[in-house]
């Protein structure tokens, strides 16, 4: 596989793409992975858009373009959300895959402000509404890494996922992330894998990967 992220932090925080093509290395019935990302702080779709990421998402090589919207771009820019989405999705080679976020951390400012859901559960609500739409227009698939964290935090809720800005993630977050990329992509359980991720122990790893595995398989079930 050969797999382009367009996104932002969400995407280079503790580096998702490198840890993805990590797992898949140390998994020898997944085959490789290689990962590539256009991404910088701040991002929206329609910033990478504007900036070229038209051209990089049709070249040929790939076999999945990775869309990660700005985590509050779904809630209260959703037109322009809905235009680009689909204006990259239509010039994309190979399957479109949809990024969930997550919700931010209970008691950030954002649930200040109604278009946020108000709270963590009300957030990934409203965020998973729009790339309901935008899976629908594209026939593209949704990775749920947002699910993986709500299920995560609910298990085990004393797991640091969110950095300490409340919003970007922790260590832990990152490779909860990369989990569920490469169950959604392999079917593969990553639980038993060796890949070591910087900042993330041996028992945290098991625990996160096993929840990446458990959201997967009920998304796909669903």
């Amino acid at each position: 596989m050969k797999v382009l992220f367009i996104g932002n932090s969400y995407t280079f925080y503790n580096d998702v793409p490198a840890q993805l093509s990590g797992l898949a290395r140390s998994d020898e019935g997944a085959g490789p992975i290689q990962t590539e990302y256009v991404a910088f702080g701040g991002a929206d779709l329609e910033a990478h858009y504007r900036g070229g990421a038209a051209e990089r998402v049709a070249e040929p090589q790939w076999t999945h373009v990775v869309l990660q919207e700005k985590s509050t771009g779904t809630l209260h820019a959703s037109r322009a959300y809905r235009r680009y989405v689909v204006k990259l999705g239509r010039r994309a080679h190979g399957k479109v895959l949809l990024y969930e976020t997550w919700a931010r951390q209970l008691g950030h400012e954002v649930y200040r402000w109604p278009w946020s859901g108000r709270r963590p559960s009300g957030m990934l609500r409203r965020i998973r509404r729009e790339l309901a739409w935008a899976a629908r227009t594209l026939g593209a698939e949704i990775v749920p890494v947002g699910q993986a964290w709500e299920r995560c935090l609910e298990r085990y809720p004393k797991m640091v996922l969110h950095d300490t800005d409340m919003h970007h993630a922790s260590p832990l977050g990152s490779h909860l992330a990369a989990c569920v990329f490469f169950a959604w992509l392999t079917g593969q359980d990553p639980e038993p894998l060796s890949f070591g991720a910087d900042g993330v122990n041996d028992e945290d790893a098991r625990r996160l990967r096993s929840v990446a595995r458990d959201v997967v398989r009920q998304a796909r079930d669903a």
